[in-house]
């Protein structure tokens, strides 16, 4: 009978709770559901104590506890997941800007365009465009964290200038 009452009493609480947030003004209604949580929380806390069924709580208080140490030396490696992340999301930009442009300009490239990819002069000789070709190609090689298409770009604007 007791649980009984205890648990229309929850419920009371509770369809008032929700009755008071949502006649709440927006302003207000967060700081509303801040204080109703917490207080489900310690209300909660509380009745595990009384009834002695806390041990759960302070068991897994404690492996977090054991735990910490690790995590805290785990957080270390945050910047360096953050970079791949980062890495990761820029190379799939430059791959849809990249086939996007693909599909605007599909013909041959032109002989301004090849020497601004490869960064030589107008007047470049055979052995600089192949000396720039080489240098570029160091960075953005496939196999070094660039990509197929600016490796094809590189190799294109080369073939395109030796002819």
């Amino acid at each position: 009978m007791a649980r009984i009452i205890i648990l229309l009493a929850v419920i009371a609480i509770g369809l008032l709770l929700w009755y008071k947030i949502s006649n709440a003004p927006a302003d207000k209604r967060k700081n509303l559901i801040f204080w109703s949580t917490a207080g489900v929380i310690i209300g909660t806390l509380v009745v595990l104590a009384a009834t002695g069924r806390m041990h759960w709580l302070y068991a897994l208080g404690g492996s977090i506890a054991a735990f910490m140490p690790r995590v805290i030396s785990a957080l270390r490696y945050l910047p360096l997941i953050n970079r791949f992340r980062q890495q990761y999301t820029q190379q799939k930009g430059q791959q849809s800007s990249q086939q996007s442009a693909s599909r605007t300009n599909p013909g041959k490239m032109t002989t301004a365009e090849a020497r601004e990819i490869l960064g030589v002069k107008p007047d470049a000789s055979k052995e600089e465009i192949i000396r720039a070709h080489k240098r570029m190609m160091q960075k953005v090689h496939p196999d070094r964290g660039g990509t197929d298409y600016l490796a094809a770009q590189l190799n294109q604007a080369k073939d395109t200038l030796l002819g």
